[in-house]
């Protein structure tokens, strides 16, 4: 009897140790999470100050390596792979050299694509693409004009659909047309137009979070005050839009 107490009294103290280690363990986990987590918020912050900052084609680039790098510790992160691609189509359009354009597009492309794969039909996603193809574009705009113009619309018709108040979607489209001759469709008035809907969204737009995209306002707001001018881009003649 005495020793069928011991035994319960043994199994009952084994089994309070068990609990008493998974509970350890899992708070040490939970601790474990939540310091990779406040790592991954402080260094993407860090990074996005940076990219706020940046005026250069190498200040871009040097942002972008911070994000790919936060990429490789946080493999299942869409958003440093989203922002490296965004730093790098960037410093490619403040370049201004067709001769490395495709080679930064193709790394930017590769990010790009790794996120959408960690991100399903994101608008923000289809935007970046859209973007990126029109980096393609300025290789050489006859040749290319067509195929990458084509495409790039597409993407941003996708990224309307997946998140209809996505200001960006109407701000990077805008600026699409702004700069497409009227006989293709585009030119100032359609573009102008685009700018006013970009702005009208950008008023109720809400950030999921500090760390998601919440970019475009100010660009809007300069192509706006070019919608004021006289002056056709495209055309080069004087007239209201």
């Amino acid at each position: 009897m005495i020793t069928f107490k011991f035994g319960t009294l043994f199994v009952n103290k084994h089994l309070t140790m068990k609990k008493i280690l998974l509970v350890t363990l899992v708070a040490l986990t939970s601790i474990g999470a939540q310091a990779q987590t406040a790592k991954f918020h402080d260094g993407m912050k860090k990074a996005l100050t940076l990219m706020d900052s940046a005026k250069t084609g190498d200040d871009f680039m040097n942002v972008a390596n911070s994000f790919e790098r936060i990429a490789m510790a946080e493999k299942n992160q869409w958003l440093p792979y989203y922002y490296s691609a965004l730093a790098r189509t960037t410093a490619l359009f403040i370049y201004n050299d067709v001769t490395r354009n495709d080679a930064v597009l193709d790394v930017a492309e590769k990010h790009a694509m790794k996120a959408d794969s960690l991100s399903p039909n994101n608008s923000e996603i289809f935007v970046l693409r859209s973007m990126i193809f029109g980096g393609r574009i300025m290789v050489d705009p006859m040749s290319r004009g067509q195929m990458y113009g084509m495409q790039s619309m597409m993407l941003l018709q996708q990224a309307m659909t997946a998140d209809p108040n996505n200001p960006r979607s109407y701000y990077i489209m805008g600026q699409s047309l702004f700069y497409t001759p009227p006989q293709f469709g585009g030119g100032k008035e359609p573009g102008c137009k685009m700018f006013e809907t970009a702005l009208q969204k950008y008023s109720i737009f809400v950030p999921q979070s500090d760390l998601h995209p919440n970019w475009g306002l100010d660009q809007v707001n300069q192509m706006l005050s070019q919608c004021s001018a006289t002056t056709d881009p495209n055309t080069g003649k004087s007239g209201g839009n």
